[in-house]
C-alpha cells in the first residue's frame, strides 16, 4: 500500500507552529530557524492548496481548515508516539512546563507532580507563577490559576479539585490543549 500524504517535515512544522502559535517557538523545538519553518508550512499550504494559518500583525491564527487538520495530525502523531513507545520505551516525549499559582497548590497532592510516576513522563518542571504572559514568551507551556482569565487563542479548561470543593482553571495554547501530555495533567488535577 502507498501511502499519500504532504511532507512529514511539513506536518511536523506545522504541528509545533500551531502548538506554540509562533514560527520562533516551533523553530526552537526544532532546531531550526523560523525562517525554515515558515518555509515548510508555506509548502506545506502550497501542497495542500489551503491556508492553515492567518498571519497577522499581532501573531499567527489557525484557519478554521487548520484548526481541523491539526486535531487529526495531532492524533496521527499521538498514535505515532505509541507505537514508537512500544518498541522504544526509553524514548520519551516532550515534558511541558507548568506554572500553577499559589492558591491551587494547597489543594494538590503533596508533592505534585513529582507524586505520580505517570506525570513524571509529561511535566518537566513546576513553578509558582499566576502570568499567563509567561505562556506567550514560551517560558511555560501551561498554568494553572484560581481565577478566569480571558486571553487571545489560549485554551482554558475548568478542573475541579479532587473532592469537588474547589475549581482552577488550566490554560494553554490551543495546539497543546489536546495532547497526550495536556490530558494526562488534567485527568490527574481531575481525580
Amino acid at each position: 500500500m502507498t501511502y499519500r500524504f504532504p511532507s512529514l517535515n511539513g506536518l511536523k512544522a506545522f504541528e509545533a507552529t500551531a502548538r506554540h502559535q509562533s514560527f520562533k517557538a516551533a523553530a526552537a523545538e526544532h532546531g531550526v530557524t523560523p525562517g525554515a519553518v515558515s518555509q515548510q508550512v508555506k509548502r506545506l499550504e502550497a501542497s495542500l492548496g489551503i491556508s492553515l494559518f492567518l498571519r497577522l500583525p499581532q501573531g499567527l491564527l489557525l484557519t478554521k481548515e487548520g484548526d481541523a487538520y491539526l486535531s487529526e495530525i495531532s492524533w496521527a502523531f499521538d498514535l505515532l508516539t505509541d507505537a514508537t513507545a512500544a518498541v522504544a520505551p526509553a524514548l520519551n516525549g516532550r515534558k511541558l512546563s507548568v506554572g500553577i499559582s499559589e492558591c491551587p497548590i494547597a489543594h494538590l497532592p503533596k508533592g505534585w507532580p513529582r507524586h505520580s510516576k505517570a506525570l513524571l513522563a509529561y511535566i518537566r518542571e513546576t513553578r509558582i507563577s499566576e502570568y499567563v504572559e509567561l505562556i506567550w514568551s514560551n517560558e511555560l507551556d501551561e498554568l494553572l490559576l484560581d481565577r478566569q482569565t480571558r486571553h487571545k487563542n489560549l485554551s482554558e479548561h475548568e478542573v475541579v479539585a479532587r473532592h469537588g470543593s474547589h475549581a482552577f482553571f488550566f490554560f494553554t495554547r490551543s495546539g497543546l490543549a489536546n495532547c497526550r501530555q495536556t490530558r494526562a495533567i488534567i485527568d490527574e488535577l481531575s481525580r
